[in-house]
């Protein structure tokens, strides 16, 4: 893990931050499609996009101790910074899971077999999405469907009563109750800690997929990719604006409302976290 614990002294390439130029217009339409490429299918623009609702208490397993401290503390900064709470200075389970091991795949399959709790509840699609994954990065969310008010479901397919639904708010909401994001160890030479944190993050506090290629405004997300030559290593203005919409919403809006503002918080935020 030693290359883990090494931070770099200057940028490197890739990493800048990204400036985004161009007509307003211009530039909201392609923070929508960036956002719908790296969202899966919710199934209906009327369904809710799943987030956390616990406050966010990160774990991580296969690191030394600094190294580990280091990407739980940038986690926490990242959550509060787009809107959500943390648990600090008090001993929690771990929501948030990064683990460093061999052999992502195998270690998925593993826990399968094993009927591990952070598999338990995944359903055939979900686990499905997971086996598709490809590359050395191995990430899911444990969802479950609620009601407004949190309140869970009752038998399947899930049924709640509520009379609060509208074109603006659902009666139900999408909780993520556990993240997990597996990397391969060798996947993080040259890597510092905040580039391996700000990737969890965009993976853990929702449900996100690596694009396909390099993207016209940059995400995190492309960290892995094989294809981006050079990616960025921190979260970006794109990043930031994504995670922001989707918190600073209620949980139980539409999937096609909660993401609208994605662009014009590019415009107010300028350039992503890079401390």
């Amino acid at each position: 893990m030693s290359q883990v614990e090494e931070t770099l002294e200057t940028e490197v390439e890739g990493g800048q931050d990204i400036i985004v130029s161009g007509e307003r217009g211009e530039i909201h339409a392609q923070a929508r499609e960036q956002a719908r490429e790296i969202t899966p299918p919710t199934g209906s623009v009327q369904a809710p996009l799943a987030r956390m609702q616990d406050p966010v208490c990160p774990g991580v397993f296969g690191a030394e101790t600094q190294t580990a401290y280091e990407i739980i503390g940038r986690i926490r900064s990242n959550t509060e910074r787009v809107g959500h709470s943390v648990i600090r200075g008090e001993e929690c389970a771990a929501n948030v899971i990064v683990a460093f091991v061999d052999d992502p795949a195998d270690e998925f399959e593993q826990l399968r077999d094993a009927d591990h709790y952070t598999v338990r509840a995944l359903d055939y699609w979900a686990a499905k999405r997971v086996h598709e994954q490809e590359g050395p990065v191995r990430a899911w969310n444990v969802t479950a469907t609620m009601s407004r008010d949190g309140i869970g479901s009752n038998g399947r397919p899930p049924t709640f009563q509520s009379t609060a639904i509208s074109r603006l708010e659902l009666g139900v909401r999408e909780d993520i109750g556990i993240s997990v994001v597996m990397i391969d160890r060798d996947a993080i030479a040259g890597m510092d800690t905040v580039a391996i944190a700000d990737y969890v993050t965009m993976r853990a506090l929702a449900q996100t997929r690596a694009p396909e290629g390099a993207t016209r405004l940059g995400t995190i997300l492309e960290l892995f990719e094989p294809d981006v030559e050079a990616p960025p290593f921190r979260l970006t203005s794109f990043d930031e604006a994504y995670l922001t919409s989707l918190y600073s919403n209620q949980a139980n809006t539409p999937s096609q409302i909660a993401l609208r503002d994605v662009g014009r918080l590019m415009e107010s935020q300028g350039p992503g976290a890079d401390d």
